[in-house]
Formats: structure tokens, sequence, C-alpha cells
């Protein structure tokens, strides 16, 4: 062998012993921060990626639950107030009662109404409905990992809601 050929060789072997090291040793990539966090207000708070909106996870979650329970009252009440009809009264009677079951978006209601000649052509008319909101929600905004998994906040509810009306009616 060759003095050329053995030089070759160890430097050969040096370069691959360098590139060995190299590769093995650890690289300490700097640290990519996927949520901005924003300490404007305390802890927990985070920028909306791509705006300069400062909120809080928690928030988020209190925000669509509460929108939740406002969209299944509002259906509750729609639902409510088509149950209530006020029944005919024919001429030569004196009452009349009327029973309604109505439903709007998933929520279910009843209602009862009535109508009492008072004298003549003045009426008194009077219901009152019952409804239930009922719903549920989870969302994946705020997810915490445990020993056991990942907890998904949610919520349900269930409430018996009312609503009355009352008047008079005179005809002539």
């Amino acid at each position: 062998m060759s003095a050329k050929s053995i030089n070759r060789t160890a430097l050969t072997i040096a370069a691959s012993l360098g590139l060995a090291a190299r590769i093995a040793a650890p690289v300490h990539a700097a640290p990519v921060e996927y949520v901005k966090i924003c300490s404007l207000y305390g802890a927990g708070y985070f920028y909306i990626p791509g705006t300069d909106t400062c909120t809080n996870a928690n928030q988020i979650v209190t925000n669509q639950f509460d929108v939740a329970r406002a969209q299944t009252r509002a259906s509750t009440g729609t639902a409510m107030a088509a149950s209530l009809v006020a029944p005919w009264l024919p001429t030569g009677t004196n009452y009349a009662v009327s029973t309604h079951w109505a439903t709007y978006d998933g929520q279910h209601a009843g209602g009862f109404s009535g109508l009492v000649r008072v004298s003549g052509n003045f009426v008194f008319s009077g219901g009152f409905a019952l409804g239930l909101d009922k719903g549920s929600l989870s969302t994946f905004t705020n997810r915490t990992q445990t020993i056991s998994g990942t907890a998904i906040p949610s919520q349900s509810w269930s409430d018996v809601r009312g609503l009355g009306r009352a008047g008079f009616m005179y005809a002539w």
C-alpha cells in the first residue's frame, strides 16, 4: 500500500467518524411555539392564531355552553307559544277549553287554554304552557389529559319552563 493510499484511507475514516459523531450529537432546535402565550391578563390566556386577540380557553368553552343553552331556551319558548292556542267560543255557549302539543327544533311543550263568557259579548281567556328545555353539548376546545385518558368538557341540562297568558275580549 502506498503512502498516498494510506493517507486517503485515514482521511476517509476520520471524515466518517466525524460525520457519525455529528449525527449522534443531540441537536437543540429552537422551540416551536404552536400557541402564542398572552400574559396580559394572567395564566391561561393565548393569542388566537393569526390575530392580536388575547383570549382564554375556559371563556371559549363557557361561551359555547351559554350559546347552546340560549338556543334551546328560545326553541322551548317557541314550542310553548305555539301550544297556547285559544279555543273558539260558539254562539250560545259559555265555556271552551283547548289543549295542544307543539314542538320546535327538538323542544316539546304542551298548552292548555280556556274561554269563559263573563256576560253577553264579554269573554275572559287564559292559558298556560309547560315546556321541557333539554339539551347537551360536548366541546373539544379545552381538553385535559388525565391518567385515565382525555377529559372533554361537556354539559347537559333539563329544565321545565312555564309560560302563561290571560286577557279579556269584547266582541260586537
